[in-house]
């Protein structure tokens, strides 16, 4: 049997498209070395590669070894918590039913279908090919960044409490949709150590910049902790100049946060400080939420008719779920939400590819940052803004980045053998 024969008999047993490359290569090489090894003992090149590739052994037994090791594997617990908290999103719809908010289930089944379509999608893709996309993607990001902070009268933009959101037919987002296109691309640049440091800090900063200039605060701040943390994980050595870039970058951020803050949006901080001598404006909310906090029992009740303010189902969705079911619930939603974040966390150290690891990294970053600051600010911990709680909020764009968010993750887990793509 000559070595194309051989191959291609191995390769009926391998089902995978990706894992035929990765055998074939390995295979190839195998039987390079063998020949090498019988033409040297004085073997023409037929003989030399026939006793090659008898000595292999036999095509079916390493076809059904080579598939059993490479083969894709998913992650089913982490699919099932996926799909278990786009459930668990709708149980606010439930809770809120009979109040006077606006709510709608056409929207909310869009986006869980949505949600669970790019996950699919993102299975079935390899990541891998993102890695040479990295300065489209930015360029691509950068762009969204100049249209929404810089166009006068744009066509597709509209202003929400003076923040520039656009507005395509149904779809209604805000700038947070670049961070998904800005995960990849600084994944893509983290990778390649030939970026000097000079460069990713002018990249970082005009950026930075451009996003202040949309006056999305909560998308700002994500962005920042997501490119710092993915850094400090890219496994260069300038610790110095990483902690003088986080620095500057750090008060570069709150002081142009500070300065471009609306006045009723530096009132919410002083609210947060002193809610008392603010209680009939800003301090009112973080007033109610303690509150109501303070009327949660560990058993069910209704929400009042007329909600006390309409972002029950968006931003204090977690205080509409801890009232209407209680604290059980409300430990148990915790527990769901904290378990992701773990699998997540827990898959970096079985992935062995740079970049792969890096778009993990950074993804759960902006997973974690969602989670942590809306608890943090119904708690009291954290001042409050526009910050959703993932899967669970009301809107569509949230499910959509943190559902790329977990398809990422579980596409880059499932090729986490084929370390040859």
């Amino acid at each position: 049997m000559m070595k194309k024969e051989f191959l291609d008999s191995v390769m009926t047993h391998v089902r995978s498209k990706d894992i035929k490359k990765i055998v074939t290569k390995e295979l190839e090489q195998h039987i390079k070395v063998n020949i090498e090894h019988y033409i040297k003992e004085g073997y023409s090149e037929e003989v030399a590669e026939q006793k090659a590739v008898e000595q292999m052994g036999s095509p079916l037994a390493i076809g059904t070894k080579f598939n059993k090791i490479y083969k894709p594997k998913l992650d089913w617990g982490l699919v099932l918590l996926f799909l278990t908290v786009l459930g668990l999103g709708t149980l606010p719809l439930i809770a809120l039913k009979n109040t006077d908010l606006p709510i709608y289930w056409g929207p909310k089944v869009y986006g869980i279908s949505l949600g669970i379509l790019i996950v699919a999608i993102l299975l079935c893709f390899d990541y891998k090919k993102w890695e040479r996309k990295g300065w489209i993607l930015f360029t691509i990001g950068t762009i969204i960044l100049f249209i929404a902070g810089n166009a006068i009268t744009p066509p597709l933009l509209v202003s929400i409490n003076g923040r520039p959101h656009f507005h395509i037919g149904p779809f209604i987002t805000d700038t947070t949709i670049v961070l998904p296109f800005y995960l990849v691309a600084w994944a893509s640049f983290f990778k390649n150590h030939k970026l000097k440091i000079w460069l990713l800090g002018i990249l970082f900063i005009g950026t930075l910049l451009l996003f202040f200039g949309t006056i999305n605060f909560p998308a700002v701040s994500i962005y920042l902790i997501m490119v710092l943390t993915m850094y400090c994980f890219s496994g260069r050595k300038h610790i110095f100049k990483t902690t003088i870039l986080t620095s500057i970058a750090g008060l570069i951020g709150l002081t142009v946060i500070w300065q471009r803050m609306y006045p009723f949006q530096k009132e919410r901080i002083y609210a947060f400080l002193d809610p008392q001598s603010y209680s009939s404006t800003t301090g009112y909310i973080p007033i109610q939420i303690e509150k109501i906090l303070k009327e949660v029992t560990w058993g069910f009740q209704a929400i009042p008719k007329n909600a006390l303010y309409p972002e029950l189902h968006t931003d204090f969705v977690f205080l509409t779920l801890t009232y209407s079911y209680g604290w059980g619930f409300s430990l148990f939603l915790l527990a769901i939400l904290t378990v992701i974040f773990i699998k997540m966390a827990l898959m970096t150290a079985k992935i062995k590819d740079e970049f792969g690891k890096l778009l993990i990294i950074g993804g759960l970053t902006i997973y974690s940052a969602q989670l942590l600051y809306n608890i943090g600010m119904i708690f009291g911990f954290l001042p409050i803004i526009r910050m959703s709680l993932p899967f669970i909020s009301y809107g569509t764009v949230p499910i959509l980045i943190n559902s790329l968010v977990i398809g990422i993750a579980l596409s880059i887990y499932r090729r986490k053998n084929l370390i040859c793509n």
